[in-house]
């Protein structure tokens, strides 16, 4: 049998095979955050696709951490549990496992969203967002790790098999950890112990609030593209450090960050529906629009990565070697036999996609039945710019063939 449908395990939580659905923004929620039956039916998909894991978007777990993007879902009351158990029931009868994913978004958002002015480690704006937060003072921290905790906490009682701390791609958590970001000069910043610690204390939170047997992960980056920002040093470092609280059950990683561009996601830059879509531009008067296209946009093509497939495995290797956690690599796995040989050669224990199961939420089925050697991707990334505005979807999808 194939490596990637081997059974594995994270904490208490038992995977028919190693392919995840890693996170991905779908606004599928209704204003309030609530998820519905259109999110249980992206979800359904996965699930009946074959998929071993479904880790959710990232659901808010306060009003000042809210996503600008299209309808986030939230877990920033208990009132909302009962929608969520509700979802979770039914991937629970579908044969399924889901994990929520939790977030702050930091500066990564506007207060015209969260209806509160931005937080983040330092007074330092987002590159993409360019609004100016103000500096988190003491009792801002503690209210978000206890944000984290609740939010884990309301997680558990939904009947979620385990919660996922994102602590990657540029949203509060990681913006403390990285030099880039962060320039504290008190406990909470300056060396690596101090811009972890916010972390640790978020994860001895969340074990605290939901009990030693449920599975908690978290997801790093391995990169951002920024001066002083995240490296590979960095990531192997911080992942140490996260089995070191002991309350952490495996480890996803990715890279990237908003005001990087698409060192996220890699391949085509999709020009044409960045100013159809995204906020930012897609506003902006034609005179704009016209220098953009015309100056800007062909400078940061020139800056853009080639796509390659599992261009963070070798940052994942690294970390394998540094931590007996499980370790989950998400970013260009397209191939059957990559993946295969990514888990067989000890780089990584699973690995995670996301556009390629936007495309095809049967992939691990096609792939377990010899119908598919490769995903069908193109790696357009309309998807990945079109959710500002609009619910998730693949926009070559009626162009897929068998």
């Amino acid at each position: 049998m194939p490596i990637l449908f081997t059974p594995a395990e994270i904490g208490a939580m038992k995977l028919p095979n190693r392919m995840i659905r890693t996170a991905s923004h779908e606004g599928l929620a209704d204003e309030r955050g609530r998820p519905g039956e259109k999110q249980f039916e992206f979800y359904r998909g996965f699930v009946e696709g074959g998929i071993g894991l479904v880790i959710t978007g990232y659901a808010g777990i306060m009003q000042s951490g809210k996503s600008a993007l299209y309808r986030m879902t939230m877990i920033d009351s208990d009132d909302l549990i009962p929608s969520h158990k509700g979802l979770v029931d039914r991937i629970h009868r579908s044969g399924g496992r889901i994990v929520l994913q939790i977030a702050h978004c930091g500066r990564q958002t506007w207060s015209s969203e969260t209806g509160m002015p931005l937080m983040a480690p330092s007074a330092i704006p987002c590159g993409f967002y360019r609004e100016m937060p103000r500096e988190m003072n003491e009792e801002d921290i503690h209210s978000v790790i206890d944000g984290f905790k609740e939010a884990a906490r309301r997680a558990r009682e939904a009947g979620y098999d385990g919660v996922q701390i994102h602590a990657a791609h540029g949203y509060l958590l990681s913006t403390f950890l990285s030099l880039h970001s962060n320039k504290r000069e008190d406990r909470w910043g300056g060396c690596r112990e101090n811009r972890f610690r916010i972390v640790g204390e978020t994860l001895r939170a969340v074990r605290q609030a939901v009990g030693d047997d449920y599975p908690v992960l978290i997801k790093l980056n391995t990169y951002e593209r920024a001066p002083l920002g995240i490296k590979r040093e960095d990531c192997v470092r911080y992942a140490r450090m996260v089995e070191e609280t002991g309350c952490c059950d495996a480890i996803e990683l990715s890279c990237g960050t908003n005001e990087g561009g698409f060192i996220m996601a890699r391949g085509e830059f999709p020009t044409r529906a960045i100013f159809k879509y995204m906020r930012p531009y897609c506003r902006q008067p034609r005179w704009i629009k016209f220098l953009m296209k015309t100056f800007v946009v062909p400078f940061v093509k020139l800056r853009q990565p080639p796509f390659m497939e599992g261009y963070n495995l070798e940052t994942a290797a690294a970390v394998k070697q540094a931590v007996s956690l499980p370790v989950i690599t998400v970013g260009g796995m397209r191939s059957m036999d990559f993946m295969e040989q990514a888990i067989a050669s000890g780089k990584t224990d699973f690995v995670s996609m996301a556009r390629p199961l936007i495309r095809e939420p049967d992939l691990p089925n096609r792939f377990k039945a010899g119908l598919s050697r490769a995903a069908q991707c193109n790696n357009c990334n309309r998807c990945v710019v079109a959710v500002d505005t609009r619910p998730i979807q693949c926009y070559n999808r009626k162009s897929a063939g068998p």
